[in-house]
């Protein structure tokens, strides 16, 4: 879960909430992380400093050999 500190839509109250009750369901949630972000962040990208994140778990949950990657 990627969660907004200051989102006005996705309170961060809601989302500790959820985080718990998934929590407590099993191991279905692998990565919960708070960023001083808005909801629109997610969405437009003003500031991107979450995507590293988001990078670091394609890598680690969809690993692809580097010669499998094509950049255009």
């Amino acid at each position: 879960m990627f969660v907004g500190t200051d989102d006005d839509l996705g309170d961060p109250t809601d989302s500790q909430w959820a985080r718990d009750q998934i929590k407590a369901g099993g191991d279905a949630l692998v990565y919960y992380n708070e960023h001083p972000a808005g909801h629109s962040t997610f969405m437009i990208g003003i500031d991107m400093s979450y995507f590293d994140d988001v990078l670091d778990l394609v890598h680690k949950y969809n690993p692809k050999p580097s010669s499998d990657l094509y950049l255009y």
